[in-house]
């Protein structure tokens, strides 16, 4: 009964365990896959597990977190927030600070693709004070950077820039100049924003000296396209044209922005066939990454207006207007699909709920039937015990009765003595045992069988009714082949013929008699077994 009870739990725990197991090796040759540096091939293969939330907390914990990284270096959409909180439940108890943060960080953005900013925020913040204790510079200074774009999307530049200030001073006690002059960077941009150019063109001017002696021309490039835009804007035409000019040359490849920033400056002065050129400068330079479309439209049509070519202009502008459009209702349905995505997401999630409720009232009721199974058996085999009690106990009175007649006979007992050696002699099997105990090659021969053992047992019950009883009783859990060494003792062979009759060494005969005496406890005594089994 023990050993069903261990395979029916040890089934269950393999059923479900075997669930999750192909996904967990997905999970890990995706890790693999990282290390390898080999980010798309492990988002594949992420994508390629059709139902995560129906692994183990922590599978499934672990999965999001790999998810996210993958989805925030790839550009891919954040997990589900419902999967985020799910997981960051889970690291919340058994995870480590790394995981914590590291979880909070991707929850927040889940948040903010659901344009959920208040969580967001709120998730932010959680995970700067841990990332703070445990002294994460680089972590600090990322969530303090997305704290500040959640503020400048709400138009609440001054505390943006509050924490892209503490996003620079975490970057750089983090020794992490780049992002540092990044931060600098984006501060100069709210002023821009806020249209106040002179605080801007400080911050700019900071960055860009900060970032002169780091040779990294895409930093250069960015900085000097922000200073030659901002001087644009302080109709600084000189400085704005000096700066953009420097960005070109920093980054040639990626320089068709900055060549529309030309064309607009020119279009600013008046020299139009400048700003057509650095137009056409702008065509020449787009890259599929950067296809600028809606920017030269709008710049056309601008150049067109201040010309007086109307006509052409507002063709331009109806092109632009249409591109517009066009990526308005692009970013619509984007939208919409990422809202039936959601509701799909959700859907899913309610039918595995039902599904999993489902199976836990399933195995709960197994479990209940199973358990009623087993109380009924052990109910059985105890009431099955009692009476086999009490049979023992009535058998025990009628040996003790019996005991009491022989008892009264005694006096007959030559006459007894007589009758059973008779009883024993004139059977087969007797003479059969006594020539194969004087015979080694009979005793190979003659071997005697189940049924002749079965019939000895019978003739010994009829010679000495109280015998085999008494055996049992006095030696608990006796072999077969000693049960049959008891009888030969009882029928008088001696260690010579016992070891011809079993076909072993004297002192094997002896190994066995102790044996025997042993479960009748009898080792540390004077009392032979031979003395003991003639009494019964």
């Amino acid at each position: 009964m023990k050993n069903a009870v261990l395979l029916f739990l040890l089934s269950c725990l393999f059923f479900g365990c075997n669930k999750d197991s192909e996904a967990r090796l997905k999970i890990k040759d995706a890790e693999e896959l990282i290390m390898s540096e080999k980010p798309d091939s492990a988002f594949v293969l992420l994508e390629s597990i059709t139902n995560p939330d129906v692994l183990n907390d922590k599978a499934f914990a672990h999965f999001c977190l790999i998810y996210a990284r993958l989805s925030e270096q790839l550009g891919e959409d954040m997990p589900f927030v419902p999967q985020m909180e799910r997981a960051n439940a889970y690291f919340e108890k058994h995870g480590s600070p790394e995981e914590k943060m590291n979880c909070l960080l991707y929850l927040g953005m889940s948040y903010e693709e659901e344009t959920d900013f208040e969580w967001a925020m709120k998730s932010y913040l959680q995970a700067v004070e841990i990332a703070k204790k445990a002294k994460k510079y680089l972590l600090m200074g990322k969530l303090y950077n997305k704290i500040a774009e959640l503020h400048d999307f709400d138009d609440n530049y001054d505390e943006a820039e509050r924490y892209l200030l503490l996003s620079g001073e975490s970057y750089l006690q983090g020794n992490d100049s780049v992002n540092y002059i990044y931060s600098i960077r984006n501060i100069g941009r709210l002023y821009l924003l806020k249209k106040e150019y002179e605080e801007a063109s400080k911050y700019f001017q900071k960055a860009y000296r900060q970032a002169l002696p780091m040779n990294d021309s895409l930093l250069l490039s960015s900085l000097t396209n922000r200073l030659g835009n901002n001087y644009k804007e302080m109709k600084n035409y000189s400085l704005a044209e000096d700066y953009l000019f420097k960005s070109i040359a920093y980054d040639e490849a990626g320089s068709a922005p900055t060549y529309l920033a030309l064309a607009d400056l020119y279009t600013e002065k008046g020299e139009y066939a400048k700003a057509r050129e650095y137009i056409e400068m702008a065509i020449l330079h787009k890259t599929a990454d950067r296809p600028l479309t809606g920017g030269i439209l709008y710049r056309s049509y601008m150049l067109e207006k201040e010309l007086g070519n109307y006509s052409l202009s507002l063709d331009y502008y109806e092109r632009f207007n249409h591109f517009a459009d066009s990526i308005a209702e692009l970013q619509a349905k984007t939208d919409v699909l990422k809202a039936e995505k959601r509701y799909e997401y959700a859907e899913i999630l309610n039918e595995n709920t039902k599904l999993e409720l489902g199976y836990y009232r399933y195995f709960i009721c197994s479990i209940f039937v199973f358990l009623m199974f087993v109380i009924l058996v052990a109910k059985y085999k105890y009431s099955l015990t009692k009476k086999n009690e009490k049979l023992r106990n009535k058998q025990m009175e009628i040996n003790n009765v019996l005991q009491e007649k022989e008892y009264a006979v005694q006096g007959l007992s030559e006459k007894i003595s007589g009758i059973r050696k008779g009883i024993l002699e004139n059977s087969d099997v007797y003479k059969k045992m006594i020539r194969n105990a004087q015979s080694i090659e009979d005793a190979k021969k003659n071997l005697l069988t189940d049924q002749e053992w079965l019939a000895l047992y019978e003739l010994l019950r009829m010679a000495y009714p109280f015998f085999m009883d008494s055996l049992q009783k006095k030696f608990p859990g006796l072999t077969e082949t000693e049960k049959r060494f008891c009888c030969l003792l009882k029928l008088g062979l001696n260690n010579q013929q016992l070891a011809v009759f079993l076909d072993i060494q004297p002192t094997s005969v002896d190994r066995k008699r102790y044996r025997i005496r042993k479960k009748g406890y009898l080792e540390n005594t004077g009392i032979t077994l031979e003395e003991v089994i003639s009494e019964f």
